[in-house]
């Protein structure tokens, strides 16, 4: 049965690609790979118990569907094998040249990625997709097949892996096929991802559709009939048909129109020869039907973002329905219906325009791969790419008609920096459309802006209340960190006096050890040394380990006495449990659960407990020293101290504490530090926690409120710490 499936499944196969129109050089290739991927996969089962290599084929069909170029149809027949089977890369590479090798290789490490997880991971294997996709942008050709055909054979999975790879189809892999322009696989990945997200109202639109199906296909005919008529008379050859709607896009058409009737199933598409066609093909087909007011789209003079290009236009039809028609060319129809694939298609016959496509389409990739080194925050990152490039979309001209695409919802101040940074940061107004316009003004499709600038100009903190792009607010923020740079310097000064006594910074500052401090630490310059430890970059802990002579004692006096020597090597097992014996722990590092510790005998004191990397550490004796751990188990809190440094607004404070509420940590101290010249406040708050890990969500929860620039630890805020038992 197996076999009778599989020889079925690979002569129609080799039917269909024997009908490419492809060099025979091309299609032994094909043949190569086909051989290749059989004889790799043979004995292998997919989760249906069918013969694996089915999975293969039918990927390698839907690239040959795109219209995809030799080797990403090579490489879809080969997708799997480098993981599977035991082929190695230099085999693999031997058989198959470098182009296929490296394709291969590419979706091999994308589907080792697994977005169904936390915010972190997903933002980190989100960034590593992107990076494989600009190395070779024909990866994610392969990698769209890929999941196409897994998510039309996911009814042999189980219900919760269905509903879990589907909602990642729906936020990762749709999104990324439309930008790609990949129209006909977006459309397909969000039907069948809202039929296991959703199986009752995708029923109920199915319901919808059917029932309405015969009345239309009834209309669709008149109206093509109609219109070919009307064209023919005017000399214009076209083909004209009937243009299905998927699913999901009517259901989520009724949900934001909050209606269950169905207004424009019908759908035309028109196909002419030449550009200036579509506009005369628009002209009449507003002559023969009424033009709904505020539908007509013209993405061919303004094309979005994935080079797609259509008139659109949506008119009154037979009884009263509204029909929606687009007009484009079969250049522009390739375009939209197969994305970059098509870009392949063009690259192959040499054209120029393939070459300007591909830059265009890598560009906003390189743009968020950039961002990695802004957006360190994993739940930042992912939302700034969901709303910055997967969001729905608005057009923009500039004075000399160039497009820029923003978010819907985007300002002047958006369009400024997306211009360029030094554009924001001088804009003082803008007009649109010749009239001068507040710079919370929303922009439109279509709206021809002017940026206004001047350069003693800068960036008001009011504008992160209503620009829309993250790219935007995060280069607002950052125009305010490096203005604030010479106060930034200051507290570095500030936290070495604090850290080593007044008496001993400049001696520090200007001794040779500080010098190689620098140039361990990265830093050009002293000034920048000391404004990364000002605004947390760098913090005490890591300047006093790179210097050799200077270190301060810490507030408990470790007094030199002769006490029973304790060798290095302690049985830890005897000294891992601290309750019996007296112990606290050491103010100048707070350690907490979770990081490495190292005991300190002191006079009358019993043990002091610092973390192993306290500088503190380098003033006592080996013998001094007990080789200790944190006892498991125990159920204690610890004061630990942050800093946040944020700009200076009503309700900074309440929505930093909601945050803190929302972990379900209590708070034993809040203070709050102005800087009323600069616009900037330091609050200083302890917190209890249960280790490190506590501590490091809270501070992550935190850097996401709006406004806040830096947390780190603080390692000179006067705290007590406290031991205390949680409520129960």
């Amino acid at each position: 049965m197996d076999e009778n499936i599989e020889t079925k499944v690979v002569s129609q196969f080799l039917v269909k690609f024997s009908k490419l129109d492809r060099p025979v050089s091309d299609l032994k290739k094909i043949q190569k790979a086909l051989d290749f991927a059989c004889k790799l996969h043979e004995g292998q089962k997919r989760q249906s118990e069918e013969p694996y290599i089915i999975h293969p084929i039918a990927v390698a069909e839907i690239l040959i569907d795109l219209n995809c170029d030799t080797d990403t149809i090579c490489a879809g027949l080969l997708h799997d094998t480098i993981e599977d089977t035991e082929i190695n890369i230099i085999q693999f590479e031997n058989e198959f040249g470098p182009k296929v090798t490296r394709l291969v290789q590419g979706v091999t490490k994308l589907g080792k990625l697994n977005f169904i997880s936390s915010k972190q991971h997903q933002a980190e294997n989100f960034r590593k997709m992107l990076m494989a996709i600009a190395v070779d942008i024909r990866v994610v050709l392969v990698k769209i097949a890929d999941r196409l055909h897994n998510m039309k054979t996911l009814e042999y999975m189980s219900s919760e892996k269905q509903k879990s790879i589907a909602q990642e189809t729906m936020d990762i892999f749709a999104p990324l096929a439309n930008r790609f322009g990949l129209n006909q696989a977006k459309n397909e990945l969000e039907d069948l991802s809202f039929f296991y997200l959703e199986p009752d109202k995708y029923k109920e639109v199915e319901r919808l559709v059917m029932g309405d199906r015969e009345y239309s296909e009834k209309k669709i005919k008149e109206i093509i009939l109609k219109i070919k008529n009307e064209l023919e008379k005017a000399g214009i050859k076209a083909e004209i048909y009937g243009r299905p709607k998927h699913l999901y896009s009517i259901y989520r058409k009724m949900n934001r129109l909050n209606s269950k009737e169905l207004f424009d199933l019908l759908g035309i598409r028109i196909i002419v020869e030449r550009e200036r066609q579509c506009y005369e093909v628009m002209g009449i087909i507003h002559d023969i039907f009424r033009p709904i007011p505020g539908k007509f789209k013209d993405y061919i003079a303004i094309p979005k973002a994935n080079m797609y290009q259509s008139l659109h236009t949506a008119v009154v039809g037979p009884h009263g329905r509204p029909v929606e028609i687009q007009i484009r060319t079969e250049d522009m129809h390739q375009i939209a219906e197969y994305g970059i694939a098509a870009h392949w298609k063009y690259k192959e016959n040499g054209s120029q325009k393939a070459e300007n496509s591909e830059e265009e389409k890598l560009s906003w990739i390189r743009q968020l791969i950039e961002w990695q080194t802004d957006l360190k925050d994993p739940e930042e990152y992912i939302d700034a790419v969901k709303l910055d490039f997967f969001s729905d979309e608005v057009f923009i001209l500039t004075p000399k008609g160039d497009v820029i695409d923003l978010p819907r919802g985007s300002t002047p101040i958006d369009f400024a920096y997306r211009i360029h940074t030094d554009v924001g940061n001088k804009c003082t107004g803008a007009k649109v459309n010749g009239r001068m316009v507040p710079l919370s003004t929303i922009l439109k499709n279509g709206d021809i802006i002017e940026v206004v600038t001047s350069k003693n100009a800068h960036p008001s903190l009011d504008w992160l209340n209503f620009v829309a792009t993250s790219s935007t607010k995060n280069k607002i923020r950052q125009w305010f960190k490096v203005q604030h740079r010479d106060l930034h310097i200051s507290q570095g000064r500030s936290l070495i006096e604090s850290a080593f006594g007044e008496n001993k910074a400049d001696e520090i500052l200007a001794s040779e050890d500080f010098e190689e401090a620098i140039r361990k630490l990265n830093r050009a310059s002293k000034e920048d040394l000391l404004a990364s430890l000002g605004c947390g970059d760098v913090t005490i802990a890591q300047l006093k380990g790179k210097l050799k002579f200077f270190a301060s004692k810490e507030e408990e006096n470790l007094d030199e006495v002769l006490l029973p020597k304790f060798t290095e090597k302690v049985d830890e097992e005897a000294v891992s449990a601290l309750d019996g014996m007296m112990h606290h722990l050491a103010k100048c590092c707070s350690p907490l659960p979770g990081e490495d510790i190292l005991g300190v005998v002191t006079k009358g004191k019993g043990i002091t407990v610092h973390r192993s990397d306290c500088h503190n550490l380098d003033t006592v004796e080996l013998e001094r020293r007990l080789h200790i751990s944190w006892q498991a188990g125990k159920s204690k809190t610890y004061s630990a101290a942050i800093e946040v440094e944020c700009l200076d607004r009503v309700g900074i404070s309440r929505d930093i504490l909601n945050k803190v509420a929302d972990e379900k940590i209590n708070v034993r101290d809040l203070r709050v530090v102005a800087k009323p010249a600069s616009g900037v406040a330091v609050i200083k708050i302890v917190v209890e926690v249960a280790d490190l890990y506590e501590l490091r969500k809270i501070m992550s929860s935190i850097i996401n409120v709006g406004d806040v620039l830096n947390v780190f630890r603080s390692g000179e805020y006067k705290r007590t710490t406290l031991f205390k038992k949680k409520n129960k």
